[in-house]
């Protein structure tokens, strides 16, 4: 797999493998949420989700006018 080519892959699985970490101390008790506990875990998902967006963007958004084919001469269309 090319990380240049298939970016949001690679981040994808690193965020989610951050997020998995969090939720697995929160389940093992590592992490002392207490009442807050749902909350902690929701703010991880969403921040997690927020960062992966903000972070490959810029890698998957088009940045210059696309290449389209040429037109035909004289407007003909291919209709089978």
């Amino acid at each position: 797999m090319n990380a240049t080519r298939e970016p949001l892959v690679i981040r994808g699985a690193v965020v989610a493998v951050i997020v998995a970490i969090v939720h697995l101390l929160v389940l093992l008790g590592v992490i002392e949420a207490g009442a807050v506990e749902a909350a902690l875990v929701t703010v991880v998902d969403v921040v997690g989700t927020a960062v992966l967006v903000i972070w490959t963007r810029g890698k998957v958004t088009p940045v210059a006018a696309p290449r389209l084919p040429a037109a035909p001469v004289g407007g003909a269309t291919d209709n089978g």
